[in-house]
């Protein structure tokens, strides 16, 4: 279940709001214009590294199922035109090629990835795909008018009579992981590997810019980097929203000889305990594996086999 919620703004800012919008009430005058022009300005100060190749803006009217979508490329936005009316707000990066969309109530974007079931030593799991880098900033509810646009900036309003700027202040909502194994014995018998992260989630409401209460596993590929370590280094939702889940970490290694060996360990003290959620780093001091030749071509890992040598560590604070 994705809990959700809906906040309005306090009283005195609905009242000016509800003069601005006036053209899209029963009793109110016509409006003169069909659609009003208003600007949309990013602030990258929570993002500062961000670089996507575009973004998109969509903007959600209760009356109309269908929302309205403008694509700038780069970090700035621009001019959009849009009928008055009250909407909700949502920005994201547009160059997300693994991200899957779903539309919640009113057509509000929830973002996963998708999953498939790999049996891995005789047990079938569901899986998820790592996500794509995002970017994003959402407003619970913009007001268009013919005087200007007004919306809600955290605890305060933003805009008014006047005033065609809409400013957001986008940031990244995917986690980023890092997995070191260091002092590996016996690496060069290795094939292949395969990673696997359980407890995150399994998704993101953008317009809440939380994430989904749904616990997943995470499918990620090491690799051999040139100081003999094993490194790994993936997106994802991060922890589900108000749930404590265990996260465990498990290794994967077909060796040359074709045997299947996997590494198990308890991280939910690393992951938790990380200084910055945005971006987690886990280091495992040590792993033995059993010796094997140097494979004359590189393997590919079929996760299907069973037959796995599975060893069990639980790590320390």
């Amino acid at each position: 279940m994705i809990r959700y919620s809906h906040r309005f703004l306090f009283p005195v800012a609905s009242i000016f709001m509800a003069a601005l919008c006036s053209c899209i009430y029963e009793d109110a005058p016509p409006c003169d214009l069909d659609e009003v022009d208003i600007f949309i300005e990013n602030d990258w100060e929570y993002a500062r590294g961000a670089a996507p190749e575009g973004m998109a803006y969509m903007f959600f009217r209760k009356d109309v199922g269908t929302p309205w979508r403008f694509d700038f490329p780069g970090i700035d936005a621009g001019k959009v035109s849009l009928p008055p009316g009250e909407y909700g707000f949502v920005m994201f990066n547009d160059d997300t090629s693994d991200i899957v969309f779903k539309n919640m109530a009113g057509g509000m974007p929830f973002v996963t990835t998708s999953s498939e079931k790999i049996n891995f030593d005789d047990h079938d799991i569901e899986v998820f795909e790592t996500p794509d880098m995002m970017w994003s900033a959402s407003v619970r509810e913009v007001c268009v008018g013919s005087e200007g646009v007004e919306y809600s900036s955290g605890d305060t309003v933003a805009g008014g009579k006047g005033s065609y700027l809409l400013k957001t202040m986008p940031r990244q909502i995917t986690p980023e992981y890092i997995v070191k194994v260091l002092h590996v014995d016996n690496l060069q018998g290795v094939a292949a590997m395969k990673g696997l992260i359980s407890g995150m989630a399994d998704g993101i409401n953008l317009y809440e810019g939380i994430s989904s209460e749904n616990a997943a596993k995470v499918c990620f590929s090491p690799h051999i980097a040139p100081d003999s370590t094993v490194v790994a280094g993936f997106n994802t939702f991060g922890l589900p929203f108000h749930r404590k889940i265990s996260n465990e970490l498990r290794l994967y290694f077909l060796l040359s000889d074709s045997r299947l060996v996997c590494h198990t360990f308890d991280v939910t003290d690393r992951v938790v305990s990380s200084q910055d959620p945005m971006h987690v780093e886990i280091v495992i001091d040590s792993i033995y594996l059993p010796f094997a030749p140097p494979p004359s071509t590189p393997g590919a890992f079929d996760p299907t086999v069973a037959g796995w040598t599975t060893v069990i560590v639980n790590l320390g604070t």
